[in-house]
């Protein structure tokens, strides 16, 4: 009697099929398959752990990076001055990453979200110095222009059918040139002093929009000093609950999995692509003003690099950048790992090109750890590779 095949569509192999018996694993995704044995045996429980390794591996990379902290630095890296720097850079990293998240899924990227920032920046210090707009108008202003270039973003991947990489890779350059031509290619300050010699009303609201939430504990601060903490708190549970609570949330997984199947089953794939490059332009033009204000300054040089430090968290909070997998969750932990990993090294006087040898490095192994099935291959190749040695030629 033939066997029923398990729910990942795999015919399991039986006693008749595998006289000699040896059981065939295939690899997670179609890989070589791998003989139990001396050579198989090691390979295959490798294969077993790392998917268990891959699925927590935001946590442990979390937990490895604050032990090492307090190892190396005790008090420094655990005192509330050097928390609240890491919140304060830690807020609209997280926001892009967020943002990058929803694209990564649909299986876009999205270049240009550094540039957004800055952006998204300039036009809070503008909106705050020259036009002396109030704070509760500027936030959603820079929101509405961050998803203006979104929606450009979207449009020229969904209709026009542009790759996304392509597509980014050019608004980034058109959003960095617009902003060093308004800016003259100089900082705009967001400290606006009075005439009583004091910080102008709306500057000293504006520059509550840094203030990280762990120097509230140091004083009586108004509500909106959580604002960078709660802003990114709240951008997390919202777009989590998007993706694994709405019908838009499938429809994004749907597409990042398979397009062709998702458009087959009645998803409008071009309203989701939009969609997603439009949510990350309103998350980087969040992000602008929160930048602004806790450099107390907008630079049009503002967000240069954040784009793959945003690819980065993702990676290692366990998306896919094939797409049709990721949370926003795992991207948070990825987020927090990276800033926590700046902190210590800096507090270690590592270099800033050593901070960037070990960055790349931890995304390979966020890579490699969600790919078991890379060394089924590497077995395979091995065993190939013996077979036509002389050794492997005389024991044949």
């Amino acid at each position: 009697m033939t066997t029923p095949p398990d729910i990942s569509g795999r015919q399991p192999a039986s006693s008749a099929d595998d006289p000699v018996g040896t059981e065939v694993t295939a690899g997670a995704t179609g890989g070589n398959p791998v003989p139990d044995g001396p050579a198989g045996g090691p390979v295959r429980r490798a294969r077993r752990i790392l998917p268990l390794l891959g699925s927590l591996q935001g946590y442990i990379g979390l937990v490895l990076i604050v032990l090492i902290g307090i190892g190396t630095q005790g008090g420094r890296f655990a005192n509330v001055d050097n928390i609240t720097n890491a919140i304060g850079y830690f807020a609209p990293r997280g926001i892009l990453a967020v943002g990058m998240t929803l694209v990564i899924i649909a299986a876009g990227i999205d270049l240009s979200v550094g540039s957004l920032l800055a952006v998204g920046s300039t036009a809070a210090a503008w909106l705050l110095t020259d036009a002396n707009w109030p704070v509760v108008a500027i936030v959603p202003a820079c929101m509405v222009i961050g998803a203006v270039f979104g929606l450009a973003n979207g449009a020229g991947t969904g209709l026009l059918r542009i790759q996304s990489f392509v597509m980014t890779l050019a608004m980034m350059t058109i959003a960095r040139g617009i902003v060093r031509e308004f800016s003259n290619n100089t900082s705009i300050g967001t400290v606006v002093i009075g005439s009583n010699g004091e910080l102008a009303p709306g500057s000293a609201q504006f520059q509550k929009l840094g203030t990280p939430g762990a120097r509230l504990f140091g004083g009586d601060v108004p509500l909106l000093g959580y604002f960078p903490v709660l802003a990114l708190v709240v951008v997390v549970i919202v777009f989590q609950l998007v993706l694994t609570r709405t019908r838009f949330g499938r429809h994004v997984y749907a597409v990042g999995g398979n397009p062709t199947a998702a458009r087959l089953s009645g998803v409008n794939v071009t309203a989701v692509t939009i969609a997603v490059f439009t949510l990350s332009g309103l998350l980087a033009g969040l992000a602008g003003p929160i930048s602004a204000a806790y450099n107390a300054s907008a630079d049009p040089q503002a967000g240069l690099g954040y784009e793959l430090d945003a690819i980065a968290a993702v990676v290692i909070g366990g998306a896919s950048l094939a797409g049709g997998r990721g949370s926003v969750v795992g991207t948070f932990i990825g987020a927090l790992i990276l800033t926590l990993l700046d902190n210590v090294l800096g507090l270690n006087s590592v270099s800033a090109n050593w901070q960037l040898i070990v960055k790349g490095l931890i995304v390979v192994v966020a890579v490699v750890i969600q790919r078991p099935e890379l060394f089924s291959e590497l077995a395979a190749w091995l065993r190939r590779t013996l077979h036509r040695s002389p050794a492997g030629a005389a024991r044949g």
